[in-house]
C-alpha cells in the first residue's frame, strides 16, 4: 500500500507541473494575435457566456432524473464516501440497475459541498466546463489552422444549439465530448511542444479519464489511439523516405526502419511507454468493470477486496439500448433527420443540433483537413473516424452520438476557412464567407429566441419542475407518520424524493424496501414515503397524503380532499375509513 501511495504522490507532483506548463501554453495561444482578433474572440466569449448563463439554472425548468440521480450520488459520496446503495467509491454507479457513469458526480463534489444539493450546485460545473472547452477548442484550431479558422470555430461552437442546451443541464454522459477535446489537445501539445520530454508521460491522462465520462468511450478511444499512433508512425516513415529520396540513394529496409524508430517522437520511447502505463493505471478500474460485467459476469475474489467498488450490474445497459432494433436503419433515419431523437430535453422542437449547411461544410472541411497531411492537424478527423463503428452497434440519440458533434463543428469551421483561402477574388471570398456565417447565425439566433422565450413552456412537466414545492406542501400537510404517496407518473420518483429531502443515504438504506424487477431496482417505500399506488400500507392506513401529477386519478376507499393545487401538481388527502 505504501508503494501505491508513493507512486500516486510522485504522479500527482509530476502531473501538477505538467498542468502548469500546459495551462501557460494555452494562455499564450489565447493571447497571441493582434488586438482586433482578441476583441472578436472577447465578443464571442461574452455572447457565449450570456447564452449559457441567462436564466440559469431555471432554464430548463426542473431536473431530469439522470441529473437528480447523479446529484444524489455526489451527496452520498460527500457524506459517506459511497454511492446511494452503500458501495465505497464505485468506478460505475449501479444506479437504477443498468448503471450510470461516475465522473460527473466526482467532479461535482466541491460544487455541491459549496452550493448544496440544488439545481445550481448540480448544473454549475457543466456550464463552466462548456466555457472552458471553448477556450481549448479555439486554442487547438488556432495552433494548426490559424486565427481566422479558430475564430469561426469559436463562433460556431458558442452559438450551436446542441452545445448551448448541453451546457445548461447536467447529464453525466455529456462530459465525454469535453474530455475527448481535453484529451486530443493535451496529447497534441505533449507531442509537439518543446516540453514534450516532460509532458509526454501524461499525454493520455484526459483520454483515460474519459472512460469514466461515458461508456461509449470504450469503442472510440481505443480506435482513436490505434489510428493516431499508426498514422504517426507512417508520417515518420514518409519523412525518412522523403529524406532518402532527396539524398538520391537507395537505402536498405533495415536502414529505413532504424531511422523511423529513432525520430524525435520515437526517441522518447520511455515517455511513450510511461504514458501508456499511466493510461492503463487510470483506466484499469473501468476495464475491470467491463471485464466483470460483459465477459466474466462475476466479480473475482481479488477485485472484491480493492479499496474501490467494481459493481456487478443486475442488467445490461447495452441490451436495454439495443432493444432488438436494426441499428443501421435507425441511425440512418437519425442522421437524415439532423440528429432529431424526439426527446425535448436533448433537442428543442424544430431545431436540430445542426442546420442544413453544417453537413456540406463539414464534408468540405474533411477535404481541407486531409490536405494538411499532418497527424496532429488531423486529430479532429481521426476522432470523427473513430466514432464510425457506433453507427453499426446500437441505435443512437443525441447523447449516444455526442462524441460526433465537436469534430463536425471543427470540420465546418475548417470548411468555411478553406473556401475563403481557395477563392481568389477578395470580394467574392468575403461575400461567400459572410453569407455562410449569416445563414448559420440566423438559424442559431432563431433557436436562441425560441429557447429563451418558449422552451420552458414546451417542456411543461417533463422535468418535474415544481416537485420540490409540492413535496414541501405534502410534508407540511401530513400528520406524524401519515403515509405520503409520491406519484408514480414521475420517472424514478424515489430519487427525486431523496434529492429534495436531502435524505441521508445510510438512513435510506436502513429504512427502505427495495426489490429488483426487470433489471431495475424498484424502491417501494422509504420511511413514510410510498412510490407505488398499489402498496398495501396505503390502503390499510386511515388516511394518507398523495402528490399527484398531470391530473392523475387515485382511488380512495371513502373520499378525498384537495390540499394544494399548482400547475402540474395536486396534493390530496385520501381517507380509507
Amino acid at each position: 500500500m505504501e508503494i501505491v501511495i508513493g507512486t500516486y504522490v510522485v504522479m500527482y507532483d509530476l502531473l501538477s507541473k505538467a498542468k502548469r506548463v500546459f495551462a501557460k501554453r494555452i494562455s499564450s495561444v489565447l493571447k497571441k494575435g493582434d488586438s482586433k482578433e482578441r476583441r472578436i474572440l472577447f465578443l464571442i466569449m461574452i455572447l457565449s457566456t450570456f447564452l449559457r448563463l441567462y436564466q440559469f439554472p431555471s432554464l430548463p425548468a426542473g431536473l431530469q432524473w439522470d441529473e437528480v440521480s447523479a446529484g444524489y450520488e455526489t451527496y452520498a459520496l460527500l457524506l459517506h464516501g459511497t454511492d446511494r446503495w452503500g458501495n465505497p467509491f464505485p468506478v460505475y454507479f449501479p444506479s437504477w440497475g443498468s448503471g450510470q457513469n461516475v465522473l460527473l458526480s466526482y467532479l461535482n463534489m466541491p460544487f455541491i459541498a459549496i452550493f448544496g444539493l440544488t439545481a445550481f450546485g448540480e448544473r454549475v460545473s457543466s456550464v463552466l466546463l462548456s466555457l472552458l472547452m471553448m477556450g481549448f477548442f479555439y486554442a487547438f484550431i488556432k495552433r494548426w489552422y490559424g486565427t481566422r479558422t479558430a475564430l469561426i470555430a469559436a463562433f460556431l461552437l458558442g452559438t450551436n444549439p446542441w452545445h448551448i442546451m448541453m451546457a445548461r443541464w447536467s447529464l453525466e454522459s455529456n462530459l465525454l465530448p469535453s474530455f475527448l477535446l481535453l484529451g486530443i489537445t493535451f496529447l497534441s501539445y505533449c507531442y509537439t511542444s518543446r516540453y514534450s520530454r516532460t509532458l509526454m508521460p501524461f499525454s493520455l491522462f484526459f483520454l483515460a479519464l474519459a472512460f469514466y465520462a461515458y461508456g461509449v468511450s470504450i469503442i472510440i478511444i481505443p480506435i482513436f489511439l490505434v489510428l493516431y499512433f499508426g498514422l504517426l508512425s507512417l508520417q515518420r516513415l514518409a519523412e525518412v523516405l522523403n529524406l532518402h529520396r532527396k539524398e538520391a540513394h537507395n537505402p536498405s529496409v533495415a536502414s529505413i526502419l532504424l531511422k523511423t524508430i529513432t525520430g524525435r517522437t520515437c526517441r522518447n520511447k520511455f515517455g511513450i511507454i510511461l504514458s501508456l502505463l499511466i493510461f492503463l493505471l487510470i483506466a484499469s478500474p473501468f476495464f475491470l468493470f467491463i471485464l466483470d460485467n460483459y465477459i466474466l459476469h462475476t466479480t473475482p475474489w481479488l477485485v472484491q477486496h480493492l479499496p474501490l467498488t467494481i459493481p456487478l450490474l443486475i442488467s445490461s445497459r447495452l441490451a436495454q439500448v439495443a432493444g432488438g432494433q436494426n441499428s443501421l436503419a435507425a441511425n440512418t433515419q437519425f442522421l437524415v433527420s439532423g440528429f432529431d431523437d424526439g426527446t425535448i430535453w436533448n433537442m428543442a422542437s424544430g431545431y436540430p443540433a445542426f442546420g442544413l449547411l453544417n453537413f456540406p461544410l463539414a464534408a468540405i472541411g474533411i477535404y481541407y483537413s486531409i490536405r494538411r497531411r499532418q497527424v496532429h492537424a488531423n486529430l479532429f478527423l481521426i476522432w470523427l473516424v473513430a466514432t464510425i463503428p457506433i453507427f453499426f452497434l446500437f441505435p443512437l440519440n443525441i447523447v449516444r452520438a455526442n462524441a460526433l458533434f465537436l469534430p463536425l463543428i471543427a470540420m465546418s469551421a475548417i470548411g468555411i476557412s478553406g473556401l475563403y483561402h481557395s477563392i481568389g477574388n477578395k470580394a467574392t471570398k468575403m461575400t461567400v464567407v459572410s453569407l455562410l456565417l449569416a445563414i448559420i447565425a440566423l438559424y442559431n439566433g432563431t433557436f436562441c429566441v425560441y429557447y429563451f422565450a418558449t422552451y420552458n413552456h414546451d417542456l411543461k412537466g417533463t422535468l418535474n419542475a415544481g416537485f420540490d414545492t409540492a413535496l414541501l406542501q405534502a410534508r407540511s400537510a401530513a400528520s406524524a407518520n401519515e403515509p405520503i404517496y409520491i406519484s408514480d407518473s414521475i420517472t424514478f420518483n424515489y430519487v427525486y424524493t431523496l434529492f429534495y429531502l436531502k435524505a441521508d443515504p445510510v438512513d435510506f438504506q436502513k429504512h427502505s424496501r427495495i426489490i429488483a424487477s426487470g433489471g431495475i431496482y424498484q424502491v417501494l417505500h422509504y420511511r413514510n414515503y410510498y412510490f407505488d399506488s398499489g402498496e398495501a400500507e396505503l390502503a390499510l392506513a386511515p388516511s394518507f397524503v398523495a402528490i399527484l401529477k398531470d391530473n392523475q386519478r387515485l382511488y380512495c376507499s371513502k373520499y378525498r380532499t384537495t390540499l394544494y393545487s399548482e400547475g402540474d401538481w395536486t396534493i390530496v388527502r385520501c381517507f380509507n375509513r
